[in-house]
């Protein structure tokens, strides 16, 4: 596809909860240069795929389907960019919004209606099994009319410092304004010796302030970032990566105004600049530069914009840099489509209400994104995923 890249969009369908105007998993082809995008046509058709993560090896894309009766299906993808389903398995929980690759062996899901955290077994192709290990939890919040119970929204992970077989995996409750630690395994990973068996279940909660609703997450080495989608506020916890603990240190509002009730934080991504012609591997140090510091950006839902921030004080303070028009109406979730070879980093929003995604010139100096102009229809996105299209290929031949 001539350098193009390839962006798979997860949207609601007519049979999702909540309906929507999408035909599935929309195959999108990016130009790296220029922002500029081209619709590939529908890749999969499936029901309410409304958050999507992609594993490596064997290339397999993941898919929540967004039901009362939640499902995840797999997918094979080919060379060709195509996607061929592998299989489907119930998550064990009502409205599942988010899935996450853990490894060779399992990807964990959140499933919104009733808070349950589930770890889907998978096997060696990708294809998703049984039994699924289901995770309940209990807790409310002040704000009554979303939170009335747990609400799990998204999942993310950091390391063990004391194993590095380990990882915590952090679920981000909506619902009862916590993080919920949880400790697995990741086969394969050392010198050969099996990994320690975790305990299952909850291994303890972050408390953050009542009225949060923390919605989604970004980890930065020992700082977690959060949006509260609620309070419309980035909260910053400092992590234990020996304990397996955090600590609430503060928060900074979602946009330049205080905007609780108006304005609900969708999701958050970090993103490292490139320093010196070389790209920031996730994990590396930050530079200690004011021009190469690490940026955190947020979609904003009601104001319509995406936030940016600058990491202070080693990843210990965000500070407000920019709000930039989303190109669209409830801009949901979004990818940074990294450049290679002097190439420039975008953006890519997926404007929900908007039917749209725009895409954005991420400023190689100051990290701020600038609208390209550059829009392409899709009915109901909620989600874009970059797929490493070039690599599956070379992969192949």
């Amino acid at each position: 596809m001539d350098g193009r890249r390839l962006l798979l969009v997860g949207t609601y369908t007519p049979d999702s909860d909540p309906p929507g105007e999408g035909r599935g998993i929309h195959r999108v082809w990016f130009d790296p240069e220029t922002g500029e995008m081209t619709d590939g046509g529908v890749a999969a058709r499936t029901p309410g795929p409304s958050f999507l993560a992609f594993r490596p090896e064997p290339p397999t894309v993941y898919a929540v389907n967004e039901r009362a009766e939640g499902t995840l299906t797999a997918f094979r993808v080919g060379g060709d960019a195509s996607l061929t389903e592998l299989g489907a398995v119930p998550t064990g929980g009502g409205s599942p919004c988010h899935v996450r690759d853990l490894g060779p062996e399992q990807v964990a899901v959140a499933n919104y209606a009733d808070g349950v955290v589930s770890f889907v077994p998978t096997a060696q192709d990708g294809t998703p099994a049984g039994p699924v290990g289901r995770f309940a939890h209990r807790g409310s919040g002040p704000v009554t009319d979303r939170q009335e119970g747990p609400h799990a929204h998204s999942t993310a992970v950091v390391e063990d410092a004391d194993d590095p077989r380990l990882r915590y995996l952090l679920a981000a409750d909506l619902g009862a304004d916590e993080l919920r630690v949880h400790h697995y395994a990741v086969p394969g990973v050392g010198e050969g010796v099996a990994a320690p068996r975790p305990e299952e279940g909850l291994l303890r909660t972050v408390q953050l302030p009542p009225g949060t609703g923390p919605r989604h997450m970004a980890v930065n080495g020992r700082y977690v970032y959060v949006a509260g989608e609620l309070d419309s506020r980035v909260h910053v916890v400092l992590w234990d990566p020996r304990k397996g603990a955090g600590e609430h240190l503060g928060s900074v509002p979602a946009t330049a105004d205080e905007a609780a009730g108006r304005n609900f934080p969708a999701e958050i991504a970090l993103h490292r600049l490139k320093a010196g012609g070389r790209e920031i591997a996730e994990g590396d140090a930050l530079p200690l530069t004011s021009t190469y510091e690490g940026r955190v950006y947020v979609s904003n839902r009601g104001a319509d914009v995406i936030s940016t921030f600058a990491v202070r004080d080693g990843g210990a303070r965000l500070e407000h840099l920019a709000d930039t028009p989303a190109g669209g109406e409830w801009p949901r979730h979004f990818t940074v489509v990294r450049g290679h070879g002097g190439q420039p980093d975008h953006l890519v929003a997926a404007a929900q209400n908007g039917g749209s995604l725009a895409s954005l010139l991420i400023d190689p100096d100051t990290g701020i994104p600038a609208d390209t102009g550059h829009r392409l229809g899709v009915p109901d996105p909620v989600c874009v995923l970059p797929v490493p299209i070039n690599r599956i290929r070379r992969a192949a031949t």
